[in-house]
């Protein structure tokens, strides 16, 4: 009889044990995918990309970089820089001296794949603090000029590889300077006239 208890208690013990890990897991997936919002689209992907860079950037900002108010009124300001033609990535500039945070928010809009393994219409945001920002754009010149000679040797062949934290940049040229973005299960191609009107614009901002 008590080899049965000290049975049936170990056995309790290990399916708690799996069902916190399981629990877990399923909190830790949620979370991630929380940054993620899939829609439906129903009208042209521009006037879309532009409520995605106008209105829910802001609604990312108030959630996700400001927070509560505490009943305070919080100032903040934000202007949309550029975007690629297929509206892939959009750059904002954002401030809000309340909260003491500025910078470059990225807006990923494009295909990424749901919890069901589905290919779906998503878009997500990813924020970069303001001096992160203007160092990441530097950088990236800095390797394109670097390995110019390399990239043009074979053209969408020769790849130079790059990482910001979380998002990875792949360079290489096709027709021109490509820049590949991949982030959060988003893949798209920064084009060089937005980053290049992303980088003087978000400077000329901030000055």
């Amino acid at each position: 009889m008590k080899n049965f208890i000290l049975f049936s208690i170990t056995l309790l013990l290990i399916c708690n044990k799996t069902y916190s890990q399981n629990t877990s897991e399923i909190a830790g997936a949620a979370a991630g995918l929380a940054a993620i919002t899939f829609i439906a689209i129903n009208s042209d992907k521009k006037s879309i990309a532009k409520e995605i860079a106008q209105f829910r950037s802001k609604e990312y900002i108030i959630n996700n970089i400001i927070g509560r108010t505490n009943g305070k009124d919080i100032q903040f300001e934000t202007e949309s820089l550029a975007s690629d033609d297929s509206a892939g990535l959009i750059s904002i500039a954002f401030n809000c001296n309340e909260v003491n945070e500025n910078g470059l928010l990225l807006a990923f809009f494009g295909l990424n794949t749901d919890a069901n393994g589905q290919l779906m219409d998503a878009y997500g945001f990813r924020y970069i603090p303001l001096k992160d920002a203007q160092n990441l754009f530097k950088r990236i010149d800095k390797v394109q000029d670097d390995n110019k000679k390399y990239m043009s040797s074979d053209n969408d062949v020769n790849n130079v590889y790059i990482e910001y934290e979380d998002i990875k940049f792949v360079i290489y040229r096709d027709g021109g300077e490509q820049i590949r973005v991949f982030w959060n299960g988003f893949q798209v191609i920064w084009e060089r006239a937005p980053f290049d009107r992303s980088k003087r614009r978000l400077n000329k901002w901030f000055d």
